[in-house]
């Protein structure tokens, strides 16, 4: 049957077994490369049941290069575009002899008969030996798995991060083995990175806008034309696996921007590579005309519900965990990828329940964008996966360029509270400020308007809504930086860094710089002015903070409810006067305030690792919208009547808070105050504190 056959190439008794899927093809030819690629050999494939075509082999051996001619009736009205003059890339080859080198050369164009061989990448025999990489790489499965809930995303695109970094030999930068290096995983620890999500790494295939411009690429890479092969720009599977290992060795989980809900091969009239020579129709979402549908804004749609998109998606994710070590995916509009057959958004589909089903099996990870290009957005009904959270970012920002009605979503996403609109006791986000789509967050702080022009799209790319705004000055720039990466930080949720945010890394204002291979997107590691060395002292405290305070690593969402044990709400969202905030204050437009009352008896708190404890200190957030001047706002006291500390103030005050004092809130400012579980135990946890503290800021860069 063919749910039992294992498609690509694999190991049957002595024999090699390759296989391929086509419902429609009228015949099949795999076609063996010499090394050279000179040289071709076809075979013709033997046609089994249910549209499983295969050949067993002997005397092949790893490396060998392949590839596939289909032949049938090119009938672009039926969705059909057989054409054998096309080399066709296996859907399930686990690696490719390059990258592909021109996606404007006119032999993969799928409307003439020029032989395309020697333009496509060839696909190329592998075989996994778990026996050896357990010797070579005892870490590679030595999956750190860290709960959700002490998680710290770190996003990052290969070849940008690394490029321009001093310290590492030249060879490696740009790399997967710059993420191997001790440099590197050093920094990432500094951070209190534990979950790398590198940008896809699958071989690309440029893009359509992308015509040989001076300096233009694929830099994203979401333009995949295969889903287990990694882009040669980045190194080999090898690099990739010690990569991984070494990541593990130091309690890093790496994981993988996936992208199911659309290929690089395009629409009807563009190339054909892969998927689209096969079978269109048991790839992509069509029309009974054989149009492709676009609900991805990409002209073509992946069709997850077929049993092609089904087995692809599954046996994919599974061969990155259990060769490669991958510990989590983020889905590239994971929303589109959940529409059903007629489009409709279904949680219980095909994609869901894969993808539902193998972090079960595996522990991994699973997070992605919760909606559709076409326009379909489903927060809270991602079931099973962690949602990434525009609304969070929008609201930060905002909120720090003193936008009015702000404070109450706001204090929703801080809270974890916006997830009981739809019955969420737990918070289901990961929540950033800035990623790798838009703008950078110093670029938040600096710009009011995109500069895409480098693009060279006329500054039409891009959105045009960044809920962005020009500082008065560099103080201030910084300040509101600083305010909203501790926002981020130490909200209720899955925080994540944008890579580089933590060096105020700066796009000029492009907020769409998916095709800026060069300067303008590669993180900066030297020359650091004094305020990028404060802010990246900033975010250092913030994540030991975190680490350090269940109040903060915990994904309970609060529901404003009593706590037995003292008698005051887990959480007080408290108005300048010291009072708890009316519906009046809710509701106020020119309300630019928002504070509130962390209880550290707020229930049972699970245990952090750093802490090791189920209770907490109480804490008080003041952040401060206001753009024009100075709130005195009145500190109410503790749950555990104890006193108020100044944690930190973006500001960069430094002072000593008596009892009942107004504290003077400056424009754009984010406060942190503490009051610490009893007098017994307050020098004890200050100075474990401070200790850790310093061990987070031993090295700036």
């Amino acid at each position: 049957m063919a749910k039992e056959i294992p498609f690509g190439v694999s190991k049957q008794n002595q024999a090699t077994l390759f296989a391929v899927f086509s419902e429609h093809a009228q015949k099949i030819e795999l076609c063996l490369f010499s090394d050279d690629e000179k040289e071709e050999k076809r075979i013709p494939l033997i046609r089994g049941e249910n549209g499983v075509w295969a050949v067993a082999l002997d005397n092949i051996r790893a490396g060998q290069k392949y590839g596939y001619r289909a032949h049938g009736e090119f009938a672009p009205e039926k969705g059909l575009f057989f054409n054998p003059h096309k080399l066709l890339i296996d859907p399930f080859a686990k690696d490719l002899s390059s990258s592909l080198k021109d996606w404007e050369d006119p032999a993969i164009s799928l409307t003439n008969d020029m032989d395309s061989a020697y333009a496509v990448p060839k696909s190329v025999v592998v075989f996994d030996n778990s026996d050896e990489d357990a010797k070579k790489y005892p870490y590679l499965h030595q999956n750190p798995h860290t709960a959700w809930k002490d998680t710290i995303i770190y996003e990052a695109n290969v070849k940008g991060f690394s490029a321009e970094h001093p310290d590492l030999p030249k060879e490696i930068r740009g790399k997967f083995l710059a993420f191997a290096h001790p440099e590197i995983i050093q920094y990432l620890k500094s951070l209190g990175v534990t979950h790398l999500e590198l940008m896809p790494v699958m071989t690309t295939c440029g893009g359509l806008q992308l015509k040989k411009e001076k300096g233009l690429s694929d830099y994203w890479g979401y333009n995949p034309i295969n889903h287990f092969a990694f882009d040669k720009r980045y190194g080999t599977r090898e690099d990739f696996k010690k990569m991984v290992n070494e990541l593990h060795k130091a309690g890093i989980e790496v994981g993988l921007d996936v992208v199911y809900n659309h290929s690089g091969e395009f629409g009807a009239e563009h190339n054909l590579l892969s998927y689209k020579g096969l079978d269109a129709p048991s790839y992509y979402r069509m029309m009974p005309e054989g149009k492709f549908i676009n609900t991805t804004g990409c002209g073509n749609s992946m069709d997850t519900n077929t049993f092609m998109m089904g087995r692809l998606l599954s046996d994919s994710l599974n061969y990155l965990i259990r060769d490669m070590g991958v510990d989590g995916f983020r889905f590239d509009l994971a929303g589109d990828c959940a529409l059903d057959g007629n489009t409709h958004f279904d949680t219980n589909g095909q994609f869901m329940r894969i993808i539902r089903k193998i972090s079960k099996e595996h522990g991994v990870k699973i997070s992605g964008e919760p909606w559709s290009a076409s326009g379909g957005y489903y927060r809270g009904n991602m079931k099973g996966m962690m949602e990434w959270n525009d609304k969070h970012e929008a609201a930060v920002r905002s909120f720090y360029r003193g936008d009015e009605w702000v404070v109450g979503e706001l204090a929703g996403h801080i809270s974890g509270g916006e997830g009981l609109w739809y019955g969420q006791k737990t918070s289901k986000y990961v929540r950033y400020v800035a990623a790798h789509d838009g703008f950078t967050a110093y670029d938040v702080v600096n710009y009011n308007e995109k500069n895409n022009w480098a693009n060279n799209e006329n500054n039409h790319d891009g959105n045009n809504n960044n809920h962005s705004s020009v500082s008065p000055n560099k103080e201030i720039a910084f300040r509101r930086l600083k305010s909203m990466m501790s926002a981020n930080i130490l909200s209720r949720g899955v925080p994540m860094i944008c890579a580089g945010d933590e060096l105020a890394r700066t796009q000029k204002g492009n907020n769409n710089a998916y095709c800026q291979d060069n300067e303008l997107t590669w993180l900066k590691w030297k020359n650091f002015s004094k305020e990028q060395r404060y802010l990246y002292i900033h975010i250092r405290k913030l994540t030991a903070l975190r680490a350090m305070h269940p109040s903060f690593a915990n994904l309970d969402v609060f529901c404003g409810e009593i706590v037995p044990s003292n008698g005051r709400k887990d959480i007080e969202w408290i108005r300048p006067d010291g009072q708890e905030m009316q519906s009046c204050d809710w509701n106020n437009p020119r309300n630019h305030i928002l504070a509130c009352v962390i209880n550290g008896k707020n229930g049972e708190i699970s245990k952090n690792p750093a802490s090791n404890k189920n209770s907490d200190d109480d804490f008080m957030i003041l952040m401060c919208g206001n753009t024009y001047g100075v709130a005195d706002f009145k500190l109410p006291i503790p749950p555990n009547k104890q006193k108020w500390e100044l944690v930190f103030d973006t500001t960069g005050k430094h002072k000593q808070i008596n009892d009942n004092e107004t504290y003077s809130l400056e424009p754009y400012s984010y406060v942190l105050l503490i009051s610490r579980d009893s007098d017994k135990t307050n020098e004890r946890a200050k100075q474990q504190q401070n200790k850790i503290l310093k061990a987070q800021i031993a090295k700036t860069y």
